[in-house]
């Protein structure tokens, strides 16, 4: 198992891929960072207020504002790190290399997760970097180790990996790498959050907060509105289970797939 993790991780970092994603990563958490800190406490369409850098909610947000695209670069090279070697017919190689296919399974689950922990982390620390230093120029409290910014950074880290794995499950479902990446970062970047807006206005949050993406708001901190509708989240245990579900779900549907799937 050791060497076939160890063989997994080096098919992801010998290409340019996974640090090109990686930088996008970074670049994206800091401006989001920065934006939402520069535009706290500016006052909204209606001219009221909205919460400044001194509300521990914003301070969280700020710190994790790129959760909303580096889950969707975790996806990313989640599928491409299956429907990539069906592309490049690498899986006929890999399976003859190792028969018992569980454990090619269990492997790329493994060395997948520490990829997106990775993504995770570089998340947290980009937002940590930027978003600090904003706030400490606007004059607000950094709260590294309070008001429960420590568990929203450390979710935020989750989140970003239970993606990856969601994205191995997708790659697996559709072995055409350009469908599967049109299809999943289409479905997360755009149908889902319309359909969850979509169903918030007709007063069917209950269904809406179950989605991945709402999910994903749910483990740090969501907005109390989606498009000038109340929006309804779930507690951030709440999303934690929805998304490893998720996660769990697509792994084990490639898994099986993988197990029954004759190659060439």
């Amino acid at each position: 198992m050791n060497r076939l993790v160890r063989a997994e991780l080096r098919k992801l970092s010998t290409t340019r891929l996974w640090w090109g994603l990686l930088i996008g990563v970074a670049v994206t958490a800091a401006a989001f960072a920065v934006l939402t800190a520069a535009i706290a406490g500016l006052s909204g369409a209606d001219g009221t207020p909205t919460p400044g850098v001194e509300d521990p909610a914003v301070v969280r947000s700020v710190y994790t504002a790129g959760l909303g695209t580096a889950y969707l670069f975790a996806l990313v090279i989640g599928v491409v790190s299956m429907a990539g070697e069906y592309r490049h017919q690498t899986i006929t190689a890999t399976l003859l290399g190792s028969p018992r296919r569980v454990r090619v399974v269990l492997a790329k689950l493994v060395a997948l997760s520490a990829i997106g922990l990775v993504y995770g982390v570089v998340t947290v620390l980009a937002g940590v970097v930027a978003g600090a230093s904003t706030i400490a120029l606007r004059g607000g409290d950094l709260r590294l180790t309070t008001d429960g910014v420590p568990r929203s950074m450390g979710l935020a880290v989750v989140a970003v990996a239970l993606w990856a794995v969601l994205g191995l499950g997708v790659g697996t479902l559709i072995r055409n790498q350009v469908l599967a990446l049109l299809l999943s970062v289409g479905v997360a970047w755009i149908v889902e959050p319309l359909l969850a807006l979509g169903l918030n206005a007709l007063d069917a949050g209950t269904v809406a907060k179950f989605l991945p993406s709402q999910a994903t708001t749910a483990i740090v901190t969501p907005p109390t509105s989606a498009g000038g509708f109340d929006a309804a989240y779930l507690p951030w245990w709440g999303g934690v289970l929805v998304l490893l579900g998720y996660a769990l779900v697509s792994a084990g549907v490639g898994a099986a797939l993988t197990l029954r799937r004759d190659v060439t």
